[in-house]
């Protein structure tokens, strides 16, 4: 691997326009020790050794990360104008191999020098890939007809529930947080916390949702009935662990903090309905770390319409989701307003990438959100 592959082209740009000594703070994977391949041994683990395997892994690579970050400190003392330190720490919480430095143009070299380093990001904004409504006549009226929303009758999840309804399975969700206490949530939420732009952990109570958006994905993975007897959720015995990485201002270290601190806790899945305004193809390295750990990464391919894509869906190895909807006349189509796109990466491997890999239902879903307010001094808790 040369310097240049482990350089991100964005940060690569964003340090050309800057001053010699400015500082940006960059997201550093380094080599983490080699592990078994989860494909191998499979996933269907207990909990307890999924866990354990992720406390001999954290244990592992702290001499790696103490060994990058103290070469970077004294090295980069030597090359800046005025000898002040830059700041650098480990980021997701061991169980990642990854670290939080600043970097300038002079210093950048010694990260890239180093063997151990395998890939320099950009810690850039990461923002919320929100959901579009389209109006359907009579679909309500069809939804509490039959008992479940439209898209669990197109996927034909009843016939599944005969088999699981997502016991034992742990799904992590990266969003807005969670309004836990929603009656179609209740006992769902198995973890809860909130990730600063600084990806600093904070622990509340009781969860909260900063927008809605959260609880609406949640009530849409793992949600039971609503008051009027319609089921919302495709694993309503599902648990739930919920990172508010996107509450106030998302960075990328928010987001890796909260994917390690889902693989900590078990997750079996990790949903993100997310996306950076930039394609950046070093991502894979994240997603390659998360799928060592035997957790399945799920990630929103877009809401820009045919022929874009948001990264990070577009990478190759996460399994990237766009949207269906349900015509007049009952017809099934991707939606308009859903992403994708072939993407053409010469003398690579892979070499081709289509992208969504799958598309679901995406458009009018009916779903759970924290209760607002209504005239009459009531509220509604479904949307």
């Amino acid at each position: 691997m040369t310097n240049q592959t482990k350089l991100s082209p964005t940060l690569a740009a964003l340090l050309s326009d800057a001053g010699p000594n400015d500082r940006q703070d960059a997201i550093v994977i380094y080599r983490s020790e080699p592990q078994e391949d989860w494909r191998v041994r499979g996933r269907l683990r207990d909990l307890k050794t999924r866990l354990a395997e992720v406390e001999a892994r954290a244990s592992a690579q702290e001499a790696v990360q103490s060994r990058v970050i103290e070469a970077y400190r004294r090295e980069s003392l030597r090359r800046v104008t005025k000898p002040e330190p830059l700041a650098a720490r480990g980021l997701g919480g061991k169980v990642l191999p990854v670290a939080k430095v600043e970097v300038t143009r002079k210093t950048l070299d010694a990260l890239l020098e180093q063997s151990d380093v395998v890939a320099v990001m950009p810690n850039q904004r990461v923002s919320l890939i929100g959901p579009k409504k389209v109006d359907y006549q009579n679909l309500a009226t069809q939804e509490r007809k039959d008992g479940l929303t439209w898209g669990l009758k197109q996927l034909e999840i009843p016939e599944i529930w005969s088999v699981t309804r997502g016991a034992n399975i742990n799904v992590a969700v990266m969003d807005t947080g969670v309004h836990g206490d929603h009656p179609a949530l209740a006992g769902r939420v198995r973890g809860f916390v909130i990730l600063d732009p600084l990806g600093r952990r904070i622990t509340a109570s009781p969860s909260f949702d900063g927008d809605e958006h959260g609880t609406h994905v949640c009530g849409t993975i793992a949600g039971g009935k609503t008051s009027d007897g319609v089921a919302i959720g495709v694993a309503p015995e599902a648990s739930l662990l919920v990172a508010g990485v996107l509450v106030g201002r998302g960075t990328l270290a928010a987001l890796i903090e909260g994917l390690a601190w889902a693989i900590e806790q078990g997750a079996d899945v990790i949903n993100m309905s997310l996306g950076f305004a930039y394609y950046e193809p070093l991502f894979t390295q994240v997603l390659d770390l998360i799928l060592e750990n035997g957790t399945l990464p799920v990630v929103a391919i877009g809401n820009e319409s045919h022929g874009n894509t948001s990264s990070p869906g577009s990478a190759h190895n996460a399994l990237s989701v766009g949207a269906a909807e349900k015509q007049t006349g009952g017809k099934l189509a991707v939606a308009p307003f859903s992403s994708g796109a072939s993407l053409s990466f010469p003398g690579q491997d892979p070499a081709l990438v289509i992208k969504p890999d799958l598309v679901g239902p995406g458009a009018q879903v009916y779903s759970a959100i924290p209760p607002k307010k209504i005239r009459d001094g009531g509220a509604f808790e479904y949307n």
